[in-house]
């Protein structure tokens, strides 16, 4: 398997929120001017259905927008607590330093890496931030309209569909188009997997180890990574949404 290292929404949150307070909200009031590397700027922040997905027209034919280049491809999931074993002895805490839950310290260290994690009784926890619990970072419960977590500025993460970037190099809310993922069988059930993907991703994440030209690929959960991560080249071509993914 190619190992993820730090490439994940966990770790950047932690880094870039640190001085901006909580949660994936502090970048709702910023500046995503990225710029393009060999494409000039991107489409800003069209193209995001209200459910985060791809807004998807009849485009099969279409032709992708101009080509980004040659990316680093890596891979982030929602970890599950009964994954692991062990005692259950760290305590993970609200923003208000409200206990959420007491689980394996195994649980606790996969979470603040992938950014989001399903604990056994059902809930979804999303990083909020670095906090002044007894134990950092701080979590929030995921609501309704975020079932499999938050990206940044809000946005719901889409399997398959959503992918975190380096925002100085692709603005947030950038339509894009992955040749090497066209036409290939996504695991899972629909409506989330079980279909054929066009190549067409969004940008809506971020991660402390996503820098340059590099993404990483939402895959839902770690056992839909293990299936694709054979199927995928460790590089991936880049390129603007265009018709294609409108």
């Amino acid at each position: 398997m190619r190992p993820r290292g730090l490439t994940t929404a966990a770790v950047g949150l932690l880094l870039t929120l640190a001085a901006a307070g909580c949660g994936d909200e502090a970048g709702a009031g910023d500046d995503d001017s990225g710029v393009m590397v060999d494409g000039g700027p991107g489409p800003g922040d069209g193209g995001a259905s209200s459910d985060g997905a791809v807004a998807q027209g009849d485009a099969s034919t279409a032709l992708p927008g101009m080509r980004i280049g040659s990316f680093q491809l890596t891979y982030y999931w929602v970890t599950t607590e009964d994954e692991f074993t062990g005692v259950a002895d760290t305590e993970l805490y609200d923003p208000m330093c409200r206990s959420l839950a007491t689980v394996p310290k195994a649980f606790s260290d996969s979470l603040r890496i992938e950014g989001t994690g399903r604990l056994a009784d059902g809930r979804l926890l999303n990083v909020n931030g670095v906090c002044m619990c007894l134990n950092s970072p701080c979590y929030r419960v995921a609501d309704a309209a975020h079932p499999w977590g938050y990206g940044v500025q809000n946005r719901a993460l889409v399997p398959f569909r959503s992918i975190a970037v380096d925002r100085s190099v692709i603005p947030i809310g950038t339509p894009l188009y992955v040749a090497e993922l066209d036409g290939k069988r996504m695991p899972g059930d629909a409506p989330w997997g079980n279909f054929t993907h066009d190549g067409c991703v969004l940008a809506v994440d971020v991660g402390g180890g996503i820098t340059g030209m590099h993404i990483d690929f939402f895959s839902a959960l770690k056992a839909y990574y293990r299936i694709l991560d054979p199927l995928l080249p460790a590089s991936i071509t880049l390129h603007q949404g265009g018709a294609r993914c409108p």
